[in-house]
């Protein structure tokens, strides 16, 4: 995985202070700090048509693209600003590098 484009989308991210919904997931750990208690799932690039500038949206659109593994979606940890993937419908997250 390019860590360029994984960086580019966590400055993304950071910018635009997303996630926009501040629900945490509760049980999944992050893979990368190890804290449980601060992961929230990103908006797919279809849930914030209106709510970011066009320019901004394609960009988030095409590093979610390169990024996400197969509709699973991603997810963000608030204490590290790491971003993680879904590997399976359980919650279980995994890293992108």
């Amino acid at each position: 995985m390019d860590l360029k484009i994984i960086e580019d989308f966590k400055n993304l991210i950071l910018d635009h202070g997303l996630p926009e919904t501040d629900v945490v997931l509760f049980g999944v750990i992050c893979p990368y700090c190890g804290k449980h208690d601060r992961i929230r799932q990103l908006e797919a690039p279809q849930e914030l048509a209106g709510a970011l500038d066009e320019n901004v949206l394609h960009r988030y659109r095409a590093m979610w693209n390169l990024l996400s593994r197969e509709d699973q979606g991603m997810a963000v940890c608030k204490f590290c600003h790491n971003i993680m993937a879904f590997a399976d419908d359980s919650f279980r997250v995994e890293t992108l590098y």
